[in-house]
């Protein structure tokens, strides 16, 4: 009897495992697919509307290019996940992030807001976040960090930076045909394979819905490109990353895991650290956009533009395969 129980209930796991699976597959097919019809129907209206990146003398394209990324791998990632889940809890907090993120991007692709105040205006999503996921944080902190006591909480305002920082941080590398889209399918495809290891099913589908949509996107956006990601796909992507991350940390309840997300996006995280320290020492704005970037560099010094991102795209995969083998 305990052993019919017992083959039983390892049935009943591979049935759960393989729902699951396929709920993966599906996502990712649907996001697929979507972005794939909506992204040269949108390089298109982009045309007609006007609504292009114009070159200018730190741009490396040289033609008008349209810009809206954003908007084909959100209904990529949106469509793909009300097939498959329900739109609560924490899918819909990012969710409601997201489309903040996404409008505010929108309006800058248009209006070119101040750096200072999508700055500060970013931080409200990054809130909505927090806010939210408040237990689980205060859980990280009372079991992970009470050594710290009360300097344990400034995990809170960590976290804001550490989610500003990320979205802009995406949107700073984003200066060569796919660079940031690369690199963030490669960062979602490393949460993934991080979240199937400890079934974090939520997080995994989101993760592989975005990549889903970025990477058909990523045929259009290739060199040459025929549309670009904008402000909007850019920061999006950025402040998706940075929660994925964030949260794959708190429910894995290992403080040491905390480094992990920060060695999976080393390569724009460093670039954009390097970049403030290189405007301050040259008594520059802070957010004043240069050509001094890593992909700028790597142009200057002969560099094809499609081999300068494949090399950067080798980087960030490097950085994420050492990510995977400290964590696994």
């Amino acid at each position: 009897m305990c052993l019919a129980q017992n083959v039983t209930l390892l049935l009943d796991l591979f049935k759960k495992e393989e729902i699951v699976y396929l709920k993966y597959i599906e996502v990712g097919i649907i996001a697929f697919v979507v972005s794939y019809i909506l992204t040269p129907y949108l390089a298109r209206v982009g045309k007609k509307q006007n609504m292009v990146d114009l070159p200018d003398h730190r741009k490396v394209h040289e033609e008008a290019i349209p810009n809206l990324g954003g908007i084909v791998i959100f209904f990529g990632f949106l469509l793909s996940l009300l097939f498959i889940v329900q739109i609560e809890g924490q899918v819909k907090t990012l969710m409601v992030g997201g489309v903040i993120i996404l409008l505010l991007g929108i309006v800058d692709d248009i209006a070119d807001l101040s750096p200072k105040h999508k700055f500060i205006i970013q931080m409200i999503p990054a809130l909505i976040v927090i806010i939210y996921n408040s237990d689980l944080i205060n859980s990280f902190i009372v079991n992970q960090l009470k050594s710290l006591d009360l300097l344990g909480y400034l995990l809170y305002p960590v976290l804001i930076f550490w989610i500003v920082g990320v979205t802009n941080s995406i949107n700073l590398i984003d200066g060569l045909d796919g660079l940031a889209c690369g690199v963030s399918i490669i960062t979602l495809i490393t949460f993934f394979v991080l979240g199937l290891n400890q079934n974090f099913e939520t997080l995994n589908l989101i993760s592989i819905a975005l990549a889903g949509s970025m990477l058909a996107f990523l045929k259009f956006n290739f060199y040459p490109s025929k549309i670009f990601l904008g402000d909007s796909g850019s920061t999006f992507s950025g402040f998706m990353l940075a929660s994925i991350g964030a949260l794959w940390v708190l429910k894995s309840e290992n403080v040491f895991f905390i480094f992990i997300p920060i060695i999976i996006l080393a390569l724009p995280i460093f670039d954009t650290l390097f970049a403030i320290l290189r405007r301050y020492r040259g008594h520059h704005p802070i957010f004043q956009a240069d050509k001094g970037h890593l992909h700028h560099r790597f142009l200057a010094r002969g560099l094809s533009h499609k081999n300068a991102v494949l090399l950067l795209w080798g980087i960030s995969a490097t950085c994420s395969i050492i990510a995977l083998i400290l964590a696994l």
